[in-house]
């Protein structure tokens, strides 16, 4: 055994951690460095470095940087446009316009928060490459958009289609989660919740029972 002493200093001992630790913590520095600098520009290295763990381990996770990007943007992307969605769907269980008006300031609050949170994913997951984005919105993202058009169906009156309903839904929440990420003066949550579902609800026009747009 190597001995120690004063011009000896003592090698700093190796912290050993749980694959499942480590997978958490590659994960959150693949979502970092994903978010900072798009798909293309992320190399795996910089993730490794940023995990605290060496190449080698990393790859022994995951077996490529697309896999990654799957397991730190995707995968957590569309899991809260679900839970999302699995919101929504309460609002059928509604007996009167008091109750409806409960849930859905509730339901509408949790929205925001969650799209203000993946909204750093999102923008990645979408505009990092434009042919991965459209993949994205295609094969996942609008048919979750157009579910979510169909459990609004039978709250929307007649003339108005759900699934441009469901559409509007998701734009407008993300409008003002982008504000909030990057606007200078965000407003109050619950503010923002009450006029969302009075927009969703009544419109915008004065001319109240007014056909075509304004």
């Amino acid at each position: 055994m190597p001995a120690t002493g004063p011009n000896q200093p003592d090698r700093p001992r190796r912290v050993y951690r749980r694959s499942a630790q480590r997978r958490e913590e590659i994960i959150a520095a693949a979502q970092e460095m994903f978010v900072r600098s798009s798909f293309a520009g992320t190399r795996t290295r910089d993730i490794a470095e940023a995990a605290g763990v060496n190449q080698a381990t990393l790859f022994k996770l995951f077996s490529s940087k697309e896999k990654l990007f799957e397991e730190a943007v995707m995968k957590p992307l569309l899991a809260a446009m679900e839970d999302m969605n699995a919101r929504v769907a309460l609002y059928g269980t509604a007996d009167s316009p008091d109750r409806l008006a409960e849930l859905a300031e509730a339901s509408t609050l949790r929205h925001l928060a969650d799209m203000e949170r993946i909204l750093p994913l999102l923008a990645t997951a979408l505009f990092s490459d434009i042919e991965q984005g459209r993949r994205l919105f295609r094969e996942h993202l609008e048919p979750l958009i157009r579910q979510r058009g169909e459990v609004l169906a039978p709250l929307v009156r007649e003339g108005i289609d759900a699934d441009f309903v469901g559409l509007a839904s998701f734009g407008m929440m993300f409008a003002v989660a982008m504000r909030r990420q990057l606007g200078a003066q965000p407003a109050d949550p619950a503010h923002e919740a009450r006029q969302f579902n009075r927009l969703s609800t009544g419109g915008f026009s004065r001319l109240t029972g007014a056909q075509g747009t304004v």
